[in-house]
């Protein structure tokens, strides 16, 4: 079963809202109509809830931890594509994925929370994508 999956079979009120995205209502907090967004980015899982909640809330709150969500660095995507270029298409949904980690990330540091843990972490990763893929064209960071 996928990480998205095992994420989706324990929220409520489920709906499909695009292509690999959803809706549901945030088990974080008391909540009657969906305020979860949810992504299948392929190798992670997107979590956004719209009141608020940290990501490390809402899978505590399911039983699941944030490796759960992103369970590596990319490392088995390399391997699977050793000796070849990724695809342009491949590495542009890759970095869209990290930019809206970082983008939440962000969002919670201007608001006065601090990144500790399994979150610093991910960001780290995030970053480390995207110089990667800076080197790839050129751009040296």
């Amino acid at each position: 079963m996928s990480n998205v999956h095992r994420l989706l079979e324990r929220l409520d009120k489920v709906r499909v809202n695009g292509n690999s995205r959803w809706l549901a209502c945030c088990p974080a907090h008391p909540d009657k109509s969906p305020s979860l967004s949810i992504k299948d980015a392929g190798d992670k899982t997107l979590v956004h809830c719209f009141a608020g909640c940290p990501a490390e809330d809402i899978m505590a709150a399911v039983g699941l931890t944030m490796k759960d969500l992103m369970p590596d660095d990319g490392g088995e995507w390399r391997r699977a594509h050793r000796g070849r270029r990724p695809l342009p298409r491949d590495v542009l949904e890759t970095l869209g994925g990290e930019a809206l980690l970082i983008a939440i990330a962000a969002e919670r540091v201007a608001k006065g929370a601090r990144l500790e843990g399994a979150n610093l972490e991910r960001v780290w990763i995030a970053a480390r994508r995207f110089r990667a893929a800076a080197r790839e064209v050129g751009y040296e960071c």
